[in-house]
């Protein structure tokens, strides 16, 4: 406590040529810690902002995946009972390439 009010004192007894490049001084560390601050702030905002888009990019991907290989699956089965193609290709969407490869 006492180191403070040393300090203290210390500034009171500047000229004012020296009491105003002290307030100078003084008020462009605060505005760097605000801009430090703003820009941490920033940072994280956008990497969040990228992970929650990628996770729903990665989802989204994931569900047309599962999609795909569900009608695979149920053209494979299809045509391991005999369902004739165009059947296949009509109640499934997929290519007549895609069948022809199963």
């Amino acid at each position: 406590m006492f180191k403070h009010l040393e300090r203290l004192a210390a500034v009171a007894n500047l000229s004012e040529a020296n009491r105003v490049a002290y307030d100078k001084a003084v008020d462009r560390f605060y505005v760097s810690r605000i801009y430090e601050e703003d820009m941490q702030d920033r940072v994280e905002n956008a990497m969040r902002e990228g992970r929650e888009k990628g996770m729903q990019e990665g989802r989204e991907e994931g569900i047309k995946e599962g999609i795909k290989e569900g009608k695979l699956e149920t053209a494979k089965k299809m045509k391991s009972l005999g369902v004739s193609t165009d059947i296949i290709v009509e109640a499934t969407g997929l290519s007549l390439e895609e069948i022809a490869e199963l």
